[in-house]
């Protein structure tokens, strides 16, 4: 609870300290522009926390004078907005819902509420393990940014990355995920705002509902991503920008930047919102008869805010790698500690991948652009094969499929059409150019909500039959997703609601629920404070390993030690000395060896490299050895 607590402390100066940045511009409701304050909040205090960490500075007493710094700048907003907040909500609950919605929204509700007892459990498997809470625990335990040469993930600062980091830095890994978590209630509550100023409020409260019980909103609360934080952002830029659209206000265009800006600097695939949304400025300032140099001077003033608000986090990787995207886009910025090789490999890899998961719906990974066009029959019909993971993990339900085409039955409704071409362009662009996957393409799942549920109010003008039909259609919609919800959440909930009440440990969880968690605790109590563990494995998920120094050598995740160019044992032993290795851990992944993009000399170094260890303990998910009196004597004169 203690968490949740600070979580709270959290939103209520955010809330403050961005209301005050905020005051000039004219919102429609209170909650638009507590949102809106959140949003900005929350970013900058990202910035903050990476600008401590590379100054070295990432203690929780100087962290905490930051927010008592905010607190103080936002104390009189932070006040009024609250009794205003308290006023608002009396008379929302006294009578602006229907029983049809009010039901939802206790199903929605039971729903979250599940959700965030499993966040209360330590983290389990996923890329939380891999990377997404691995690197910001590390940099909050030492109290800066920490150079990771062997792992690219390392370098991935973006602006959640750095939330967790601050997350850590004042509580732990329950923050961190809470965090997480509160992104996806934001994000709903964004829906449902953008929903009721855009189209009404009947299309915010059900776009809103039909987000909170979806099985891939499930999947991403229960575990730490981005994808909440990028669509949240998304979706507050877009709905900024067709309010200026709207009422030609300068203060929305600025604030849709900032919105656009932060979208970018949550993942590097968010550069595509305000490339798209400085399209929108272009053609607008077009419609409306400006001058094509006018209208360019506009729009590139709303890319250079958009491009100061992403930057942080870009330019630091550019000083770091010498690439501002590593480790893509080598062609054309090169970088350190990666090669042509290594992005072929990786490529590699992750075409394997693909084709071993679309295997699951009797075809293969999507080939050309003319294939690609199946992506959203797949996404809806097939969601378990883009994901080693359960069948419903993914599942995004067939309502976005049936009713958001119906665009169309909108007729002259700009508004609409306006948001279903940027989600259209967006889900095409990382589709067609990226990766198909549901979780890519989730802030425009996001906007197509809002388009298929305003579709399906509309169809209530055909008579007070079609009326009802719709109102059954969404309910039992919600409840659909929400049975679904539930078979994504009961593998863990009930050992979760047990840790939650205090009536199991986080040890026995763990060992319960998490095949690594057994190696890495051997690693915890045979490794010195001052070990460096060197990890073999395709795919290492390095999370419980922090607390003790630790080199990953996936020939897939960094150039540092480049196994194409090594040949003998001797040599990689040379190579992987520098970094000072005391031990040595064998991860068991042989569901990845097939796809190794170096073929079998990984496993034969490694085999070499651990005859000359000595074997301390043995579990289930892999091996850890010490090495040899000889071989850490040749490491302690690399690290020299």
């Amino acid at each position: 609870m203690a968490d949740l607590a600070v979580l709270a402390v959290l939103a209520v100066v955010g809330l403050g300290a961005g209301r005050r940045l905020l005051r000039a511009v004219p919102f429609a409701s209170l909650l638009e522009e507590a949102l809106f304050a959140l949003a900005l909040a929350v970013g900058l205090l990202a910035y903050a926390t990476l600008a401590l960490a590379e100054a070295r500075l990432l203690y929780r007493p100087v962290l905490a004078a930051f927010l008592a710094a905010a607190a103080w700048y936002g104390r009189r907003e932070v006040l009024a907005g609250l009794a205003v907040a308290a006023r608002g909500l009396g008379r929302w609950r006294r009578g602006a819902l229907s029983v049809s919605e009010g039901a939802a929204l206790v199903v929605a509700a039971i729903v979250i509420g599940a959700e965030l007892i499993m966040v209360l459990a330590p983290p389990v498997g996923g890329d939380q393990t891999k990377y997404q809470l691995v690197y910001p625990r590390l940099y909050a335990e030492a109290h800066r940014i920490v150079d990771t040469p062997w792992s690219f993930w390392g370098y991935f600062q973006y602006l959640v990355n750095m939330l967790f980091a601050a997350a850590f830095v004042l509580r732990g890994d329950v923050l961190a995920r809470l965090v997480n978590a509160a992104f996806g209630v934001l994000t709903a509550l964004a829906l449902f705002t953008a929903g009721r100023r855009l189209f009404g409020r009947p299309v915010g409260v059900w776009a809103a509902l039909l987000f909170a019980t979806m099985p891939l909103t499930a999947t991403l609360m229960i575990r730490a991503w981005v994808e909440f934080a990028l669509t949240f952002y998304v979706v507050l830029a877009v709905l900024a920008m067709l309010t200026w659209r709207e009422g030609g206000a300068r203060g929305w265009l600025v604030l849709g930047a900032v919105m656009a800006g932060f979208a970018a600097g949550t993942k590097l695939i968010g550069l595509l919102v305000p490339a798209l949304l400085g399209g929108l400025v272009l053609v607008h300032a077009r419609c409306r008869g400006a001058a094509f140099a006018r209208a360019l001077v506009t729009t590139v003033k709303f890319g250079l805010v958009a491009a100061v608000v992403a930057s942080p986090c870009y330019l630091r990787n550019a000083v770091a790698t010498g690439n501002p995207i590593f480790p893509f886009g080598y062609a054309v910025f090169d970088g350190r500690n990666w090669s042509p090789e290594a992005a072929r490999g990786l490529d590699a890899y992750y075409a394997a991948y693909r084709e071993s998961q679309a295997a699951k719906r009797g075809a293969h990974a999507y080939r050309s652009w003319w294939e690609a066009l199946r992506f959203p029959w797949d996404a809806t019909m097939a969601p378990h094969s883009f994901e080693e993971s359960g069948r419903s993990a993914f599942d995004i339900g067939p309502f976005l499929l049936a009713f958001a085409p119906g665009v169309l039955l909108l007729g002259r409704t700009p508004r609409a059409s306006v948001v279903a071409a940027l989600a259209g362009t967006y889900s095409a662009t990382v589709v067609l150019g990226m990766w198909a996957h549901p979780r890519y393409v989730h802030p425009a799942l996001a906007l197509l909500l809002l388009v298929a549920v305003a579709v399906a109010e509309r169809c209530r003008a055909y008579g007070p039959l079609a009326s009802r039909a719709v109102t059954v259609l969404l309910v039992v919609t919600v409840l659909g997703q929400a049975a679904l919800a539930a078979r994504v959440m009961a593998p863990l909930f009930p050992d979760s609601l047990r840790v939650a009440i205090g009536r199991m440990s986080a040890d026995a969880f763990l060992r319960r629920h998490e095949p690594r968690y057994p190696l890495a605790s051997l690693v915890q109590a045979a490794v010195p404070d001052d070990g460096n563990v060197l990890v073999l494995g395709m795919i290492p998920h390095p999370y419980y390993y922090v607390g003790r120094r630790f080199t990953l050598a996936s020939p897939l995740e960094q150039g540092a030690i480049d196994y194409r160019r090594i040949e003998t044992v001797d040599e990689f032993v040379a190579v992987v000395q520098r970094f000072g290795v005391t031990h040595v851990v064998r991860e068991v992944d042989p569901n990845k060896r097939a796809v190794n993009p170096v073929g079998e000399r990984v496993p034969r170094l490694w085999d070499g490299l651990l005859a000359r260890c000595e074997k301390l303990g043995e579990t289930a998910a892999g091996t850890l050895y010490r090495l040899r009196p000889a071989a850490a004597a040749m490491a302690a004169e690399g690290a020299v």
